[in-house]
């Protein structure tokens, strides 16, 4: 049947630079299609891109520097950019790259907003392996994840097809690979983690005030979904801390004692990272060039209008009690000051 086949097709930009939602099929200019053998593709490494439940299939990119896809803040915004080619595989198809047995995906979960591409850029400059926003749990909080108990198993193995082959294609194996996810992927974090050999994670947060008032002067969202976004950031850190060898991160320790948080990681990675990489990836704005880069006089004036109302909600929820509690357990345990 002609959907149980790998699809390939020449591909085009689609003049999209949006860097906040996650890519979808349409992000790709693509045609016409031609069946394609995994023996065709001749080894080259094809980087998976968008997960399309809709279709049970996953759209790879061909024809992209590994190192810059590597480097860019947004994975998927520079896959969509910089690939020649599509390719359009079923999941039932399994893997398409070679693999490498010793390696598996360490995750980097976070709120966002908190200098979690600050530290990929320090990872990247200390050349260890990694990649920056994939969609890889893009299945795992669909609609159709939620909706469809019977669906759970298949977009659980996608997920992992879409994990072994980013892992072939960009790491080096036995080293550590280090995925930074989306924000929205912290709801993710036992099914992405099931059945993973990499028992390690990476958990980077923010205290709430300085977080919400960056997330809330960018985007235009609602008090609630501050308070409930941070608030399940912090249950994804509480579920890692009892399932995984969790390696925790605050913001504001980062910038104080760059070095020492570092000298850390390095020991917890089993990786140099050295206080001149550390320099120079701090001396460089995290954000350059991108939409995120600063905030807009709008997005600072919606802000002041809900900030009241932010942190109103934050404290009647006793959500600053309930956060506060998970977070002085974890400077415990990392035996860091409560």
């Amino acid at each position: 049947m002609l959907h149980r086949k790998i699809l390939m097709a020449s591909a085009g930009r689609t003049g999209s630079d949006d860097v906040i939602r996650m890519s979808k099929p349409e992000d790709f200019a693509a045609g016409p299609f031609r069946a394609v053998g995994k023996r065709e593709l001749k080894g080259e490494r094809a980087f998976p891109c968008v997960i399309d439940v809709a279709h049970g299939r996953t759209l790879y990119v061909l024809g992209i520097d590994a190192q810059k896809l590597r480097e860019a803040p947004f994975a998927n915004v520079y896959a969509r950019q910089a690939a020649v080619s599509v390719l359009s595989v079923p999941w039932e198809a399994g893997p398409i790259n070679d693999p490498l047995p010793q390696s598996a995906p360490l995750y980097l979960f976070s709120p966002g907003r908190c200098g979690s591409t600050l530290l990929h850029n320090i990872l990247v400059a200390a050349n260890l392996g990694g990649v920056s926003e994939p969609d890889i749990a893009a299945a795992l909080i669909s609609p159709a994840y939620q909706k469809y108990a019977l669906l759970r198993p298949i977009l659980r193995s996608a997920t992992r097809i879409y994990a072994r082959d980013l892992v072939s294609a960009l790491a080096r194996d036995g080293e550590p690979f280090v995925v930074k996810l989306r924000s929205q992927f912290c709801r993710a974090a036992p099914a992405l983690l099931e059945g993973s050999r990499e028992r390690r994670t990476i958990f980077l947060t923010r205290r709430f005030e300085s977080w919400a008032r960056s997330v809330g002067q960018l985007f235009k969202v609602s008090p609630a979904y501050l308070v409930k976004e941070y608030r399940q950031s912090l249950l994804c850190y509480s579920y890692l801390s009892r399932n995984s060898v969790c390696h925790f991160l605050r913001f504001e320790d980062f910038l104080e004692q760059p070095h020492e948080e570092m000298a850390r990681l390095s020991e917890f990675l089993g990786w140099e990272i050295s206080r001149d990489v550390v320099d120079k990836a701090m001396a460089v704005g995290s954000q350059s060039g991108t939409r995120l880069e600063r905030a807009s006089e709008q997005g600072v004036a919606r802000w002041n209008a809900m900030k009241d109302d932010v942190q109103r909600l934050w404290t009647s929820s006793g959500s600053d009690v309930f956060c506060e509690e998970i977070l002085r357990g974890a400077y415990t345990a990392s035996g860091q000051r409560c």
